[in-house]
């Protein structure tokens, strides 16, 4: 059977759009993980900002060898682009002013930050992630920044019981 252009789903990228613009709960889940290991999970939008840039840091460090440098922050900027009204005035950034920018406008917001904007943004950066290349490497990739956050995770899991 052929398929052409035309015969596809007309919803087809409609839905494929869709899911570009919201990350999984899985991502959530990852996000909210390395956020709280970073130490936002206290509350405070200071600290919340500052686990952010921690968080961010990270992982530009260990994703600019495989995308470059401006890649990675060109990925966080349309990530902060695609969570609109999260975090008050990010969406306004352009990408050509880069990263930096968008971080020293979280940390100037202060209190206004909190844990659940962060979630938001890296969850979406995790799914722009995984679009362009692959969980597997998405996974490595954390793994290698946050080598004991699988370790953390196994011991607050609830045990089965036998």
């Amino acid at each position: 059977m052929r398929y052409h252009a035309h015969s596809v789903d007309a919803g087809f990228h409609e839905r494929r759009w869709d899911a570009l613009k919201r990350p999984s709960p899985a991502q959530l889940e990852t996000a909210r993980r390395l956020l709280a290991h970073e130490g936002a999970a206290s509350g405070a939008g200071d600290r919340a900002a500052a686990a952010a840039g921690r968080v961010y840091d990270k992982l530009h460090a260990h994703l600019a060898p495989l995308l470059g440098s401006i890649g990675v922050q060109s990925l966080f900027v349309r990530s902060a682009k695609l969570t609109p009204g999260e975090l008050g005035g990010l969406d306004q950034i352009s990408i050509l002013e880069g990263a930096e920018k968008l971080r020293t406008h979280w940390q100037a917001q202060g209190a206004v930050v909190d844990e659940e904007s962060a979630v938001a943004l890296f969850g979406t950066f995790l799914g722009l992630l995984t679009t362009f290349i692959g969980e597997r490497l998405v996974t490595q990739v954390v793994r290698s920044a946050w080598p004991t956050i699988e370790e953390a995770r196994e011991e607050t899991a609830p045990r089965e019981k036998k």
